[in-house]
This record gives structure tokens, C-alpha cells and sequence, in this order.
């Protein structure tokens, strides 16, 4: 059983949420264990749906609730044979715009305790600081998502067939 534990999945399914605020600036946190600024985001479980997956992560993280119906992009990302690292596909989900409300309770309530474990904190950046603090693959997919909003495009996330949007609705 020990072994199994330790066993590294096949693949992997991250759910991360891009938010913006009026500016279009964009919400990154700050890891305490890697260099480089995220989205908002984190692994999938096992039978757990991309979009409560990604609200999960996001309230964690943050503190701020969110119901996820819509994704920006679909990222495959091979296998690193150098680090173990199994292959993977990241999904960019579509977290909406902070409310001016929300903004300030992100400015005054500070790390949730299921985020200090991984998080020091959170800030805002403009479409131009992304190149400075994020790395190539997350400026890629942060890229991608705000033109993807820019055109008034997203596509819904499903879950056997069924839109998420209808799941809430229900």
C-alpha cells in the first residue's frame, strides 16, 4: 500500500482562475516556495469537477467565492523526463472582475489559513508587469485568457455533457 502512495499519477489536471479588476489588472499570489508570481489555482481531485476545483482553490487561496462556469484556455504540458514530472493539462478558468468590495477585503482581511501553508500574500498587475514577475508558461496562459476576454470569448466547462452554468442554475 506504501508504494501506491507514493506512486506519481500518469497526468495531472490543474484548474487556475484568471480575475481581474476594472483597471484589468490581474490577481497573482505569491508563493512561498518557488520564485515567480500564480494564478490563483491548484490541482484537481480525483472525481472532483474542473469548476468546483477551481472555486475551491480560489476560496482557499483567497477567501473570495466564486461559481465557475467558463474556461479561457486549455494548456497540454508534456512530461519533463529530467524531473519525474508526469504530463499535464492546465485549464484557465474565468474568474470575472473584482468588485470594488472585494478588492477591499482582499486589502484588509490578508491570507486565508488554508493559503499561508503556500501563499505569503496576493497583488495586482497590469498586462504589462506580467513579463517581470511570472514565468514564460503563466505569461503565456495569462496572455491567451485576456484576449480571449478582450474578444468576448470563452467556452463553457462541462461535466458529462452538461454546462456548469445549468448545474448552478438547477
Amino acid at each position: 500500500m506504501k508504494d501506491k502512495e507514493l506512486r506519481r499519477p500518469e497526468r495531472w489536471v490543474r484548474a487556475e482562475i484568471l480575475i481581474t479588476n476594472a483597471d484589468r489588472r490581474v490577481l497573482l499570489m505569491v508563493p512561498t516556495d518557488q520564485p515567480g508570481l500564480l494564478l490563483p489555482g491548484g490541482y484537481v481531485r480525483q472525481g472532483e469537477q474542473i469548476a468546483d476545483a477551481a472555486a475551491r482553490e480560489l476560496a482557499e487561496q483567497t477567501g473570495l467565492r466564486r461559481f465557475v462556469s467558463h474556461h479561457l484556455g486549455v494548456d497540454q504540458i508534456p512530461a519533463n523526463p529530467a524531473t519525474g514530472e508526469p504530463e499535464g493539462v492546465t485549464i484557465v478558468c474565468d474568474g470575472g472582475e473584482a468588485s470594488r468590495l472585494e478588492m477591499k477585503l482582499l486589502a484588509e482581511q490578508g491570507m486565508p489559513v488554508a493559503g499561508f501553508k503556500r501563499f505569503s500574500g496576493y497583488r495586482w498587475f497590469s498586462p504589462d508587469e506580467l513579463a517581470e514577475v511570472v514565468s514564460p508558461g503563466t505569461l503565456l496562459h495569462i496572455r491567451v485568457a485576456l484576449g480571449i476576454l478582450a474578444q468576448g470569448l470563452c467556452q463553457p466547462l462541462l461535466y458529462i455533457g452538461q454546462p456548469a452554468i445549468e448545474r448552478r442554475d438547477a
